[in-house]
This record gives structure tokens, C-alpha cells and sequence, in this order.
């Protein structure tokens, strides 16, 4: 948390463009640690409001997010992003509470410009007590804050799992304002699985032939976490579920990546994301290939009845993509995807042929030349495009399966929904 003095000009250019960056002259040499903060701006002295009897009091102008900007030779500056004014006059003496004493022993613990550092719990339950807007605006920028850090492997294949939860549930009809369970994340209670720390329903096995089904295939094969999420009526309806299993050798400490799943009942469409990592050079790892031609490889002998219909315009008719990540720890901004590129099998495929000859540390990135940004990807796999179709539920166990034998860890969203796919379902228009 921190609080900033900014000028009318600063002000006016947030009040223009809320989510556009701002850089700020405030020193930030001595912030116990370079993350994203939640923002008190006040108003200059000139548009301060007036409290009963016309004595002035300083308010809040508005809230938003602050975060150190880059080191430079001089000093280090800030950026102020998502900032937002208040309605009406909120006073700042609402942050320090109504005891006199706490009062006093606070407001001289408060920085004139800068962090927050003693006090924080207290500033942090006052300001969401002041107004129901300014309760509002706490709520709406807390999902935004990039805390608790890290890049353990852990952590980087919860990052994932969240990326393809998020993604798979654009897919399947949320939108930003139904993924409260996703806020409410709980970090303590995620072990193996970012799911594990959603609140959300658990799936009671045999309500029908599908749903429970993956908690009960994969019982013994590690951690399984299940979760229900559904909405039914009005324009945004949804109804699917999420399961997470996490391999025995992942549990005991062994390295793992994670494939995603989706899986459409109705038009049995399906869509695998195997997540990876570029290295530091740029290079798509050796070990990454690896582990995908060995997947591809397990799945083609599985028993196939992928056949096209006379009238099925698909653009590709295999379920297999590559998700290649920009190497960012995980964080719990909760609000977006993480960066990175989609790439369809057959080009992976294609380019490791073609590449046979280099040193072996890894795929260059100049082989890979055509990709997908995630919120295309959704797109066109919610219209039908992209994905397998005709594909057997059982072959889909077969292949999360295949999935825990080779990368450790397995996402898979099975969607509910019966709405009519697009231009991939196969079903013929009448002109």
C-alpha cells in the first residue's frame, strides 16, 4: 500500500485514461520491495473539499495501482496505473479510524508521499469501511496486485494451470465478472493444484456418465481436485467442469509440466495445450520436444475414429497445440492470461524435422513463425475451428492418461454447454 501526492496535471491525464500507465517523480529508493501496491492518491491542496464550520480537511482523490519503475542511474521512479477518483469527499482522517489515540499514533506513522509500511492492516480495514465506494474500489483493484511472487516449479505450473483454466473458461462462456471463485483464490490451501485453492463446488461422482468420471479414472494416480462451475439462464450461461491431476512423481518432487484439456460434450470436440517454457537463449528446451513427440507419439496408437464430415469447414483436425510461455514468475493477478504464444502441433512437428541439424540445446524461435494470441485461440475454438471432433470421452482418459506418464500434470475442462458450435461443427446450413 502507498500513498501519493500527485499534482492537478498528474491527475487529470489518470481522470483521461484509467488504465493507461503514468509515470510518476516519486522516489522509490527505499520500498521494501519492488511489486505492485495498492494506491491512496490524494488531491492537490487547491481541491481540497470543506468539512462542517468551512475548516479544510485533506481528502482522497481516488484509488488505483503503483509499482517501482525501472532503476536508473539517478533514482527510481514510479508508475501509476488503473487509478480511479472517488465520488463525493472521502476525507483521509477515515484511514486512521475513530479512537483519538489510534488516531494520533497512525496519522504520525503515515508517509507524507511513498509506502505504507507501518500500520498497513489497519489503513487497509479503514479504507474499505470509509464509503461503499471506496469499498468498491478496493474490491475491483485487489485481483490486479501482483503479490506473492515466486518461480518455483510449483508455483510456475500453478501459473499455468491458471492460464488454462482462465482461458478454457472464456472458451466455455464466463465472463470476467463470473470468476469470483478464481478471486477468492486461497493461496495456503493450493498444494499440487492452483484449483485445490478455489472455492468452488465439489463434483459428486456418477450424477451421469461423464461428470466424476476423470476423479474416478485417476483416483490413484496422485492428487485429483475437482471442481463444478455452472450458471444457468440470462445471456451468460455456463455449466462445466474442472479437474486437476497431479502425478504421483510430481508429488514426491520430480519435474513436471502440465497439458490442458478441453473437452465440448455435446459436439465431442476436443483441445490439448501443452504447456512449455522457453529457455533463457529463446530456444524452444530439447527437453520440451522430447517430452512432446513422446505424448504424440502414446496418443496416435490409441484408437482413433477422427474422420471429417463432407461438411465439416474445420481449419485443423487435430486437438494437439503448443503453448510456449515468456519465462515471468507465477503471481496471483488473477485478472489476465499469462503472456506467451499458441502454436499448432503440426508446425512444432514440421520445424523440429527441419532443424535436425543444429546443436541440440534447443528449437530456434525464427522456426516458429506463425502463432496464436490466447484470446484469438478462445475465439476460435468456441466457434468451432480449432480441435478434434467426433473424439470418445474414453479416448480423451486415454490421453490424460498418456499425459501423466510423460509431463507429471493434467488440466481438463469438460463443458457442458449445449450451445450450437460454429463454423467447425460439421452441421450443414441451408443457403
Amino acid at each position: 500500500m502507498a500513498i501519493l501526492r500527485p499534482d492537478e496535471d498528474f491527475l487529470r491525464l489518470l481522470k483521461a485514461d484509467h488504465t493507461k500507465e503514468r509515470s510518476y517523480s516519486q522516489s522509490c529508493r527505499d520500498w521494501p520491495e519492488v511489486k505492485s501496491h495498492l494506491a491512496i492518491l490524494l488531491a492537490p491542496a487547491q481541491e481540497q473539499g470543506d468539512e462542517a464550520g468551512g475548516k479544510q480537511t485533506e481528502r482522497i482523490w481516488g484509488l488505483g495501482i503503483v509499482r517501482p519503475a525501472r532503476e536508473t542511474d539517478r533514482d527510481r521512479k514510479v508508475v501509476v496505473t488503473r487509478a480511479r477518483s472517488l465520488r463525493g469527499v472521502v476525507p483521509v482522517s477515515g484511514l486512521c479510524g475513530v479512537d483519538e489515540e489510534q488516531r494520533a499514533a497512525l496519522s504520525a506513522s503515515l508517509p507524507v508521499s511513498g509506502p505504507v509500511t507501518v500500520g498497513t492492516d489497519t489503513v487497509f480495514t479503514n479504507l474499505q469501511r470509509i464509503s461503499p465506494d471506496v469499498e468498491a474500489e478496493v474490491q475491483r483493484l485487489l485481483p490486479l496486485l501482483d503479490d506473492a511472487e515466486g518461480e518455483s516449479p510449483g508455483e510456475l505450473r500453478w501459473r499455468d494451470e491458471r492460464d488454462a483454466l482462465l482461458l478454457f473458461a472464456k472458451i466455455a462462456g464466463l465472463a470476467p465478472s463470473d470468476f469470483s471463485e478464481v478471486r477468492l483464490w486461497d493461496r495456503a490451501a493450493a498444494k499440487a493444484a492452483f484449483i485445490s485453492g478455489l472455492i468452488g463446488t465439489t463434483v459428486q461422482p456418477m450424477l451421469d456418465d461423464i461428470r466424476g468420471r476423470a476423479a474416478t479414472e485417476f483416483s490413484d494416480s496422485g492428487e485429483t481436485v475437482v471442481r463444478a462451475f455452472a450458471r444457468r439462464g440470462g445471456n451468460r450461461s455456463h455449466d462445466f467442469e474442472v479437474t486437476s491431476i497431479t502425478g504421483q512423481r510430481v508429488l514426491d518432487g520430480g519435474e513436471g509440466s502440465l497439458d490442458a484439456y478441453y473437452y465440448h460434450v455435446q459436439t465431442r470436440t476436443l483441445v490439448i495445450l501443452h504447456y512449455a517454457r522457453s529457455g533463457p537463449n529463446g530456444l524452444f528446451p530439447l527437453e520440451a520436444r522430447q517430452r512432446l513427440d513422446e505424448f504424440h507419439d502414446r496418443v496416435n496408437r490409441a484408437p482413433r475414429r477422427l474422420l471429417r464430415s463432407a461438411d465439416d469447414y474445420s481449419l485443423l483436425n487435430d486437438p494437439l497445440f503448443l503453448r510456449v510461455h515468456e519465462p515471468v514468475p507465477f503471481t496471483a493477478a488473477l485478472h489476465r492470461t499469462s503472456p506467451g504464444a499458441i502454436y499448432p502441433y503440426g508446425q512444432i512437428a514440421t520445424a523440429i524435422s527441419s532443424s535436425k541439424g543444429t546443436d541440440g540445446t534447443g528449437l530456434p524461435v525464427e522456426a516458429l513463425t506463425r502463432h496464436l494470441v490466447p484470446t484469438d485461440f478462445a475465439r476460435l475454438v468456441r466457434d468451432g475451428w480449432f480441435g478434434a471432433r467426433g473424439v470418445p470421452f474414453d479416448m480423451v482418459l486415454d490421453w490424460v492418461k498418456a499425459t501423466i506418464d510423460t509431463v507429471g500434470v493434467a488440466l481438463m475442462v469438460v463443458d457442458f454447454n449445449l450451445r450450437q458450435r460454429g463454423n467447425g461443427s460439421g452441421i450443414k446450413t441451408r443457403l
